[in-house]
C-alpha cells in the first residue's frame, strides 16, 4: 500500500508527458503509485505510457474512451481501485520539484485537504504566484459561491479517506464551472472536513490557455528546459526567488496610493533592475 496515490490525466499527444513522469520519478518520496489516465488520448500517447509504466512497475496506465466534460468520472473510477492513503494529480504538462509530495505530505499530516501554492510560469519564462489560503473562512466561502480558486490539480492533495467520505466525487462539472473548482468545493462543502495551504512552492504550472500559439514541438522544448532548470536546487531557488519578488512588486503596485507613488515605484523597480 504506497503511501501516495498520484493520478496524471491526458488527452492531447504525448509531446511533454515524459518530463511530467520524469518529475514524479525524481520525488524524494518514493513511496507512490502513479496512473496515467488516458481520457481519449491517441494512440501515441497509449504506446508511451505503456512504455513508461513497463521500465517502471508504479506506473499504471488505463486507457478510456473520451469521457464527458474532461473525463472527470474516470478519476473516480481510478481511485476506486487505488491504494495509497494520500491522493495528488499532476497535469501531463506541468512539472514537480523533486519535495513536492513530501511537502504535500506535511500539509496532509494535519488537514484533509490542501494545496502548495501555484507557480505559473510563462513563456518568457517569468513565474506568477497566485494569492490564497484555505484557512482562510472568506476564501473558502468565495471557492463555494464564486468562480474564484487559486490552486489547481497539480499543487492539490487530499486524504483518500476524505475522499471517500463525500457524498460525490470527481465527477463531470456543469458548464460554466472548473473541472477542479467543482471539485474543490465538494471538499470545502463538508463542515468536517480540515483545509489549509502550505506556503511552499514546489511545482511548475505551464499554462496552455497562454501557449495556443505555440506547436507541441516548440511546448515539448520549453518544457524540456525547464525540467532541465528545475533538476538543479539553484535553479529551484532561482524560480522561487522570482516568483516572491514579482509577487511583492504586484502587490506593492496595488496598494500605491497616488500615481506619482506609482510611478516612484516604477523608477526604484527600473533602478533596481539595474543592478542585476
Amino acid at each position: 500500500m504506497p503511501l501516495f496515490t498520484i493520478m496524471l490525466p491526458i488527452v492531447r499527444p504525448p509531446a511533454m508527458l515524459p518530463y511530467a513522469v520524469k518529475s514524479v520519478q525524481s520525488q524524494t518520496i518514493t513511496d507512490w503509485e502513479l496512473f496515467i489516465i488516458l481520457d481519449g488520448a491517441p494512440p501515441e500517447t497509449l504506446a508511451v505510457a505503456t512504455q513508461l509504466a513497463a521500465e517502471d512497475p508504479r506506473i499504471k496506465v488505463r486507457p478510456f474512451a473520451k469521457g464527458e466534460r474532461n473525463g472527470e468520472a474516470h478519476r473516480h473510477v481510478v481511485l476506486g481501485e487505488a491504494t495509497g492513503s494520500y491522493v495528488a494529480q499532476i497535469a501531463d504538462d506541468d512539472l514537480w520539484f523533486p519535495r513536492h509530495l513530501a511537502e504535500l505530505r506535511l500539509l496532509l499530516s494535519e488537514v484533509d485537504f490542501g494545496n502548495l501554492l501555484q507557480c505559473e510560469i510563462f513563456p518568457d519564462g517569468r513565474p506568477k504566484i497566485l494569492f490564497g489560503d484555505l484557512a482562510s473562512a472568506k476564501m473558502r466561502r468565495a471557492m463555494l459561491t464564486d468562480l474564484v480558486s487559486f490552486f489547481g490539480p497539480s499543487c492539490a492533495g487530499y486524504r483518500r479517506a476524505a475522499y471517500d467520505r463525500l457524498p460525490v466525487g470527481w465527477s463531470p462539472a456543469p458548464p460554466g464551472i472548473w473541472s477542479d473548482l467543482y471539485m474543490w468545493r465538494k471538499f470545502l462543502a463538508v463542515a468536517e472536513v480540515r483545509a489549509a495551504t502550505r506556503f511552499s512552492i514546489e511545482a511548475a504550472k505551464i499554462e496552455s490557455p497562454v501557449r495556443h500559439h505555440m506547436t507541441m514541438e516548440a511546448r515539448a522544448a520549453e518544457t524540456a528546459a525547464l525540467a532541465e532548470r528545475i533538476g538543479t536546487a539553484d535553479g529551484r531557488a532561482d524560480i522561487r526567488a522570482n516568483a516572491l519578488r514579482n509577487a511583492i512588486w504586484v502587490r506593492a503596485a496595488r496598494h500605491t496610493p497616488t500615481s506619482s507613488a506609482r510611478e516612484r515605484a516604477r523608477r526604484m523597480w527600473r533602478v533596481l533592475r539595474d543592478f542585476e
